[in-house]
């Protein structure tokens, strides 16, 4: 698509890695204009719906979509149309001012599902902006798609059997060379090792790298359950939390802790997974709480479909405090009037500019 300033442009930039299987699209969403089209009619206040624009990248299986609460927030999401093992980044820029969110570690996203990569107050766009300014926003997307994981599976080649993680399950049973103990809440002892736990968790580095008292007495002190602990600790040996479905609210809060990226959407998964009419409003508040995208999103879908009279029922719904969070609820559910209108927010704010 060519530069246009009256209207919004995708630019794409694909490379393919054929040793690795690994596909990289860096996509550039330029929506023009932006302050002016804050203050159109279009984006008007009154509008206490979610109003949008979605965008098809060509020749990628990716879909873009900003949402405007009227021209107060802004949110950003993308969807793919196969189901990738996959890591993504976001960077938005607007004039001098940029800011990146960080590329997550690698996980399994299913088509066509929605993920929420950005949440914006537009009054930090509208700051350093006069009313006449023509600055563009800039919308810079860096999806990494994996292939190997897929065609491993799908491979008839037999794979050999993985001992390393076996063998790296064992160190936890046996202590002959452990250097350090990491005790429970209830003090139940496991014998661990510092460069094992150091290589894992930024936060358990940050025990042995100093003069702490754990470096010296060679003792971590936690307040996790035994049993929270000891899948935190297989999951850090082993990548495998075979009963990460016993409590995974728990193991999250841990995860989260330890800065665990891998094991915390293990957890979102299991979470997703047990989700039923009584636990939906507190899985919904704990996926906002760690941020869990996916988890908010696959949660807002099942409340959707679900009969709402059951869900207000609940004690979790008699529990909430927040009115801005059953309004979003509300907004997510009464969706479909709005896509029905199929109407390009973005278009219609620029159509109005072009008319004054």
């Amino acid at each position: 698509m060519e530069d246009n300033p009256n209207k919004y442009t995708i630019k794409l930039d694909k490379s393919t890695d054929t040793t690795d299987g690994i596909d990289t699209y860096n996509i550039t969403w330029t929506i023009p204009i932006i302050n002016q089209l804050l203050q159109t009619k279009a984006m008007d206040d009154v509008y206490r719906t979610l109003r949008h624009t979605v965008v098809e990248v060509p020749d990628t299986p990716f879909k873009l979509k900003a949402c405007f609460y009227g021209n107060a927030v802004v949110e950003v999401y993308f969807l793919t149309s196969t189901s990738f093992y996959m890591k993504w980044s976001l960077e938005y820029k607007l004039q001098d001012y940029s800011e990146c969110d960080p590329m997550e570690d690698y996980v399994t996203l299913q088509a066509n599902e929605w993920q929420n990569c950005l949440s914006l107050c537009i009054e930090i766009i509208k700051d350093d902006l006069r009313p006449d300014d023509t600055a563009p926003l800039y919308l810079s997307f860096k999806f990494i798609v994996s292939h190997a994981v897929k065609a491993a599976i799908c491979s008839n080649i037999p794979l050999p059997y993985i001992q390393l993680s076996v063998d790296f399950g064992n160190l936890l049973t046996d202590d002959s060379f452990s250097d350090v103990t990491i005790k429970s809440a209830e003090g139940i002892e496991f014998k661990a090792h510092k460069n094992v736990l150091a290589v894992r968790s930024k936060v358990l580095r940050a025990h042995f790298e100093h003069s702490t008292k754990e470096n010296i007495t060679n003792v971590v002190e936690t307040l996790w359950d035994t049993e929270v602990l000891r899948d935190v600790l297989t999951f850090v040996y082993t990548d495998k939390v075979p009963r990460v479905d016993d409590a995974p609210e728990k193991l999250l809060v841990a995860a989260d802790y330890y800065q665990l990226d891998r094991l915390k959407s293990v957890c979102e998964e299991a979470l997703s997974n047990r989700l039923t009419v009584e636990n939906a409003i507190d899985t919904l508040q704990l996926a906002e709480q760690y941020s869990l995208n996916a988890l908010i999103q696959s949660t807002l879908n099942f409340i959707k479909n679900e009969p709402f009279k059951l869900i207000k029922e609940t004690q979790g719904w008699k529990n909430i405090q927040s009115v801005e969070f059953i309004q979003r609820i509300i907004d997510f559910i009464f969706d479909d009037e709005i896509e029905i209108n199929d109407v390009d927010i973005l278009a219609a704010a620029l159509n109005e500019v072009s008319l004054k």
